[in-house]
C-alpha cells in the first residue's frame, strides 16, 4: 500500500518556495470544498424553509401548494455546490501541474463564471421571496 501512495504522490526538491507555494494551492482547494459544501447547505435548508412554510401554511387552514421555486432554487444551489468541487479539483490539479514547469495559472474565467451563477442563484432567491 504504501508503494502505491509513494509512486502516486509527486515528489518535488524544496528550492525557494516550492513547499509554501504548493500547500498554499492544498488551502484553495480546501477553500474551494468548503464553499462547495456551503453551497449544498444553503440548498438543502431553501428546501427545508420552503416545506416549513407550506406545513405552517396547512396548519392554518390554508390552501397553499408546495411551490416550484422552493425545489428549483434548492436543487440549483446543490447542483452548484457539487460543481465547486469539480472546479476546486480541476484548478487543483492545473496549478499542481503549472507549479511544477515553473508557472502559475490565472483564473480569471473560472472564477467569473462561478461568481456569476452563484449571483444569478441569489437573485433568484431574492425574487422569490419577494413574489409572494
Amino acid at each position: 500500500m504504501s508503494r502505491l501512495l509513494d509512486r502516486l504522490s509527486l515528489k518535488l526538491d524544496n528550492k525557494g518556495s516550492v513547499a509554501r507555494d504548493h500547500l498554499a494551492n492544498e488551502r484553495t482547494y480546501l477553500a474551494w470544498i468548503r464553499t462547495s459544501l456551503s453551497m449544498v447547505t444553503v440548498g438543502v435548508a431553501i428546501r427545508q424553509l420552503y416545506r416549513v412554510s407550506i406545513d405552517l401554511g396547512k396548519d392554518a387552514g390554508a390552501t397553499t401548494e408546495d411551490p416550484l421555486a422552493g425545489i428549483v432554487l434548492g436543487v440549483c444551489f446543490v447542483f452548484l455546490g457539487m460543481l465547486f468541487v469539480f472546479v476546486g479539483l480541476y484548478r487543483y490539479f492545473r496549478s499542481q501541474l503549472l507549479m511544477t514547469r515553473g508557472k502559475f495559472p490565472v483564473s480569471r474565467t473560472m472564477v467569473g463564471a462561478c461568481a456569476a451563477a452563484t449571483l444569478a442563484l441569489l437573485v433568484g432567491l431574492l425574487v422569490s421571496m419577494f413574489s409572494e
